[in-house]
């Protein structure tokens, strides 16, 4: 039997696909970036106001409170670990740690975990938190009206059970070494049972609560001075909400934010530049560029066709137009957060020539047309018009067509009736998704699918990792999409606040540590 422990109370601490929001157009500007060693933002200078509010801009208004609903990232980003909590956490640096376990024990066979609770935990109306509350809020996740995007992860979840109020004892259908990683995502965060409409209303353990929400403008927190942990290091949050990212700027540049959760284009930084009042700091992510192929289809079905695309495109030109050298090439769908991150961007380098030899060897000497279907932005235009620029070098032409939302998700993602794609995935550990062959690029690689199964089912997680960095490496090999780059985190702050995370590595975003002088 394996025991794992939390080492301290109140330890700091999944994401949708989705299309990636507006960015700016090409630039070629030099911002000297801060703090780039740690995972939170650089401190400021002078003793910090306990009593501080700290006002935060987003461009990401949650659609409900509906811990099982809601859908965009805003939902998880206003109330995961900061109003509800789960049993584990997903850190900012991307490591799966204890929460409202204190610890837990796995069975050999590892299909039964028991879950020991953190003792004094209540929720911020202090009603004691009991593992029974535990147990309805992971059979909610599983039920008829969730929609959360790890149901279909936690139906492996056959038995969840109170032997006492402070346990909780879970019995999967199979071994999975992902479980405790499913468990931090908001669907499976623990709020109060009966506590409201569910739509407008929840009540967790977390070290805020949820004081008012004016729809369309601004949700406030409230430091929940009754919290199992450590106590906030501010007395209020509030989010603020802009419907674009130039109101949002203007905002910060008037004092009336503290600071804000992703800068989504680098151009705007050159309004905080050589300002002491603000700081300009960069993270990473899990914010992946991709230009998908359908490998079920021709000429997509031969794989010197895909690497010859590969091969065609120049990744870090197209890093460089979009967010002007920020951010990181990549060579497959892993971020460096990930444990089974391994730097492949050497397979498929940039080689014109190579792409050529490729394209004659599969056939396509004289050339080789396709369509693309793109939502469009302004960062995706910028790619969809690179990579037209750089495979027209290779003898390829691709015609570009712009879609909305809606007919994406019905013609590419669910019907694939696509050739070629540029999407952005925002999920945190979705190289799995290589392992379906009916996922809407259908790659279909038996030995790959058969690696995803047992990486799940891994005596380990040492045996899952290396598993996973095989995947990693054949749907490479394979060339099953080409990854351009990995978006970067970039926040501007008042130089008067610090504590705030550095990475867009999780969902949430974790104010507690954040202070304000």
């Amino acid at each position: 039997m394996t025991t794992h422990r939390r080492p301290s109370p109140g330890l700091p601490f999944a994401r949708r696909l989705r299309p990636l929001g507006a960015l700016a157009a090409i630039i070629s500007l030099a911002v000297l970036l801060a703090a780039c060693g740690s995972s939170t933002s650089p401190g400021s200078t002078g003793a910090a106001d306990p009593d501080a509010t700290i006002t935060v801009g987003s461009l990401n208004e949650p659609t409900t409170l509906n811990t099982v609903k809601g859908g965009n990232t805003g939902h998880a980003q206003v109330l995961l670990r900061n109003v509800v909590e789960g049993l584990t956490v997903l850190t900012d640096e991307g490591t799966v740690e204890p929460l409202l376990a204190e610890s837990w024990d796995v069975s050999p066979d590892g299909t039964v975990y028991t879950f020991h609770l953190q003792p004094g935990v209540t929720f911020s109306d202090g009603t004691p938190l009991k593992a029974s509350d535990v147990v309805a809020a992971l059979k909610r996740v599983t039920s008829d009206e969730s929609t959360s995007a790890r149901k279909k992860n936690l139906s492996i979840m056959k038995t969840v059970e109170a032997p006492d109020d402070a346990t909780v004892k879970v019995t999967l259908s199979t071994r999975s070494q992902s479980f405790l990683f499913y468990l931090t995502s908001t669907g499976a965060a623990v709020t109060k049972p009966d506590a409201g409409n569910p739509e407008t209303t929840v009540i967790g353990t977390g070290p805020y609560t949820l004081t008012s929400w004016k729809q369309g403008d601004s949700i406030t927190l409230t430091r929940n001075d009754r919290y199992w942990g450590t106590k906030a290091s501010n007395k209020q949050v509030v989010y603020r909400f802009f419907k674009d990212a130039t109101a949002e700027n203007n905002a910060l540049l008037a004092g009336q934010l503290d600071l804000v959760t992703q800068v989504s284009s680098p151009d705007v930084l050159t309004q905080f530049e050589n300002r002491p009042q603000f700081s300009i700091v960069e993270g990473t992510s899990t914010t992946k560029e991709l230009f998908n192929f359908n490998d079920a289809v021709a000429p997509f079905n031969n794989p010197d066709v895909r690497h010859a695309i590969r091969q065609a495109i120049d990744r870090k030109a197209l890093l460089t137009a979009v967010w002007a050298d920020r951010g990181q090439v990549i060579g497959s769908m892993v971020p460096p957060t990930d444990p089974w991150y391994e730097d492949l961007t050497s397979i498929d380098d940039h080689n014109v020539a190579g792409a050529k030899q490729l394209l004659a060897k599969a056939g396509y000497a004289n050339g080789l047309s396709f369509t693309v279907d793109y939502v469009p932005s302004d960062a995706v235009t910028i790619i969809a018009q690179g990579l037209k620029g750089q495979l027209a070098q290779a003898g390829i032409t691709i015609t570009l067509n712009p879609v909305d939302d809606a007919t994406w998700t019905d013609k590419v993602y669910k019907n694939h009736n696509f050739q070629a794609t540029i999407m952005t995935h925002v999920n945190q550990r979705d190289l799995v998704w290589y392992g379906d062959p009916t996922f809407y690029w259908q790659y279909d690689n038996p030995q790959v699918q058969q690696w995803v199964r047992d990486s799940e089912t891994a005596a380990t997680p040492d045996e899952q990792t290396a598993l996973l960095k095989k995947v990693a490496r054949q749907i490479s090999e394979d060339a099953a999409s080409a990854w351009l780059f990995l978006d970067p985190a970039i926040k501007v702050a008042s130089t008067s606040v610090s504590g705030y995370q550095k990475n867009n590595t999780t969902d949430s975003f974790h104010v507690a540590p954040i202070t304000k002088r």
